[in-house]
């Protein structure tokens, strides 16, 4: 699926990712196009950030920001964004709101 059809709800994931890390939030966008679903998007995304929060050195050192980001605050940002994210999941997608390119 595109991000244009993502509901305002599910598109703030992306928008919270950039606040933790901008490769974050460009790896999470991109990955909308493998889902056939908004809750498959936020499924996936939830494993996504589950897999960095539990090796966020390696993740760091791939993209070379080892030196530049603190891990335990890297680390909360992500719990941050994972709560977040299973707020979205919680919520009906009737009431996520409607995709702005619908």
């Amino acid at each position: 699926m595109d991000t244009d059809y993502l509901t305002p709800m599910a598109y703030e994931i992306i928008v919270k990712a950039n606040t933790v890390l901008d490769v974050l939030k460009t790896e999470i966008g991109a990955s909308c196009e493998r889902y056939e679903t908004e809750d498959s998007f936020v499924k996936g995304t939830l494993q996504f950030i589950d897999r960095k929060i539990k090796d966020p050195e390696s993740y760091l050192y791939f993209w070379n920001y080892h030196d530049e980001i603190d891990i335990i605050q890297f680390k909360d940002d992500l719990e941050d964004l994972k709560k977040f994210t299973i707020n979205v999941m919680d919520t009906p997608l009737s009431e996520r709101g409607e995709p702005p390119f619908k």
